[in-house]
């Protein structure tokens, strides 16, 4: 199997000029960062397209659904945003009921705002002393499922950003017995 990175580093060394986006154009000389803008390419000839994956990106795809046991898995583009929002639309119907961290990164409130959901909001400790949200403990959502009969889906944040976790097994667990997501 052909690796992606490898792949990548060959186009670098090659005599290929970049007329292709991102606008940088591999040119690490306009960067003032170390970031590997040298290997920053989109969709070109001889590589793969992340929206429609048919070959080494495919192929990458299938074996890290195999890594992950899952029927797919598909990689993201724009961030974690469109991976949220996937999520929250397909585990979600248009006017549902979502169980939600009041910290969650703003996709989820976008995906909330797009499917016209009615969020049930679940609040992280807060600790004084960091001045940081702390985690969110299982009996809370326990509580919310058993007041709240149609929720669709259930997002927190663990890790967050400040590295803070909560029990996921635990929450899992529970949020599974409610058959959620469906």
């Amino acid at each position: 199997m052909e690796y992606l990175y490898e792949k990548l580093t060959a186009y670098e060394n090659s005599d290929y000029y970049a007329f292709h986006m991102p606008g940088h154009k591999r040119n690490m000389e306009l960067m003032r960062a170390r970031l590997p803008y040298n290997i920053d390419i989109t969709e070109i000839d001889g590589f793969d397209d992340l929206h429609h994956a048919e070959g080494l990106l495919k192929e990458l795809q299938e074996n890290a659904a195999r890594v992950f046991q899952a029927e797919e898995t598909h990689y993201l583009v724009n961030g974690s945003t469109v991976g949220l929002l996937s999520a929250v639309m397909g585990c979600t119907e248009r006017g549902g009921r979502i169980l939600m961290a009041r910290n969650c990164h703003k996709s989820v409130y976008n995906a909330v705002y797009m499917n016209e959901l009615r969020p049930v909001y679940i609040y992280p400790e807060f600790s004084e002393e960091t001045d940081l949200n702390g985690e969110i403990h299982v009996d809370q959502i326990k509580k919310l499922l058993e007041e709240y009969e149609d929720i669709q889906a259930v997002v927190i944040v663990s890790p967050t950003y400040e590295g803070v976790v909560s029990d996921i097994e635990a929450i899992a667990e529970i949020v599974h017995k409610y058959k959620i997501p469906p």
